[in-house]
């Protein structure tokens, strides 16, 4: 009993993180937020539509990458191809020379991106100018191929020196490469969902159920990663449908 109402409260604890970090857009600042709605066009028009997940084992294990791809999946059944294409302990540099094979050769509609928590690990050699060179040439690959193509960037957890591991040691500079995600976002006018936010916010509140979370030092459990980064991601896409399908204001008969 002791440990359900331990298990209970650090879930309780999660949730009420990830609701104030969801809270929807004001409408003042809803212009200024960059949102995947081509996508959506494309579904409503009745158009068949490839999503891709592409990113570090943050995406390729990550409980969330489910809850993305039910998302579309369940109501699109017919409509949305999902593929994972994301691969464990890899970086941009790694993302780059398989991007034509992993990506490109699906023809993605809409693809979300994570790599800065990998690019962040000394021993990968990747500075912070190549990180960003690495994702820009992703981006100008797929709009040289869709100009239209729907790109959503991701930060993803901070990290921790667990028993198992030495994670954080091994990414003295992570949050500049969360960083360079955010800049390069604004930059080019792409959504962005900012996870680390989040997830900062739970490790400085309580460190002790952050590790309870995170028990290896970098990866969230699978509640854990359905309820923030999950969450976090459905929200942007809700925001985005909604968006797709609002009528336009000279058919709502606003002048």
């Amino acid at each position: 009993m002791l440990e359900m109402n331990r298990y209970l409260t650090s879930l309780c604890f999660v949730a009420c993180v990830v609701v104030a970090w969801t809270m929807p857009i004001r409408a003042e600042d809803a212009s200024a937020a960059p949102l995947p709605t081509t996508v959506f066009k494309n579904l409503q028009a009745g158009k068949k539509q490839t999503v891709i997940a592409y990113g570090t084992s943050l995406t390729h294990q990550g409980a969330w990458t489910g809850e993305f791809g039910r998302f579309f999946t369940t109501q699109f059944p017919d409509q949305v191809t999902f593929k994972n294409a994301a691969q464990s302990g890899k970086n941009s540099k790694w993302a780059l020379a398989n991007f034509e094979e992993r990506v490109l050769a699906h023809r993605p509609d809409l693809v979300l991106i994570e790599f800065s928590i990998n690019d962040a690990v000394t021993r990968g050699d990747i500075s912070l100018a190549e990180s960003k060179a690495n994702l820009d040439k992703m981006v100008k690959a797929l709009r040289q191929q869709n100009p239209k193509v729907d790109i959503v960037l991701q930060t993803m957890n901070p990290v921790w020196d667990s028993p198992k591991k030495a994670s954080a040691s091994e990414r003295p500079n992570l949050e500049a490469y969360y960083e360079v995600y955010r800049s390069y976002a604004r930059e080019h006018s792409l959504p962005l969902v900012d996870n680390y936010v989040t997830w900062r916010a739970m490790q400085k509140d309580d460190p002790e159920k952050f590790q309870k979370v995170v028990p290896d030092g970098t990866h969230p459990n699978n509640s854990a990663s359905q309820w923030v980064t999950g969450r976090a991601v459905k929200e942007l896409l809700k925001k985005a449908q909604a968006a797709a399908i609002s009528p336009s204001p000279s058919k709502s008969g606003k002048r």
